[in-house]
């Protein structure tokens, strides 16, 4: 049985088809999980209090009038679950969708920081599938006629 130089040849360029194409899956996939965290940020849009709430200035005042605007403080979420699958956050900061807000995993807890002005939030974990309150909030609140985790921010 003899074998044609050309089918030797295609034989050689699959077999290096397939040893380059298996470290690059592998490599790919170990990229998608070491920065997997940029996949499950959305881009929030900050915007500043109406201008019609400015304190009335003299028509011929030379200072320039500046836009009043709340200070924005770094908020902290953070459980631990350990072998949850996933872990998002259902607030009215986020129109209730979970979708919006997923958490990232770090060994065994859950992380995420979110920028908010002053005021009073209700929110929710929606762990894999199942909603659940914050076990290191005790304030709780109701939304719909469900109880919620309450934060205030001063």
């Amino acid at each position: 049985m003899k074998i044609e130089r050309k089918t030797i040849l295609v034989m050689v360029a699959f077999g290096f088809l397939i040893l380059a194409s298996v470290p690059s899956v592998l490599f790919h996939k170990a990229l998608k999980k070491y920065f997997g965290f940029l996949y499950s940020w959305d881009v929030a849009v900050l915007k500043l209090n109406k201008a019609t709430n400015l304190p009335k200035t003299p028509e011929r005042s030379h200072t320039p009038c500046e836009i009043p605007h709340s200070e924005l403080r770094f908020v902290n979420f953070s459980i631990k679950m350990p072998n949850a699958k996933s872990v998002k956050i259902a607030a009215d900061f986020n129109k209730w969708n979970p979708n919006n807000l997923a958490l990232v995993k770090s060994e065994k807890t859950w992380k995420t920081i979110v920028t908010l002005p002053s005021g009073e939030y209700k929110y929710l974990y929606k762990i894999d599938d199942e909603f659940a309150l914050d076990p290191l909030n005790q304030k709780t609140s109701y939304y719909n006629g469900r109880k919620v985790s309450l934060l205030v921010i001063e």
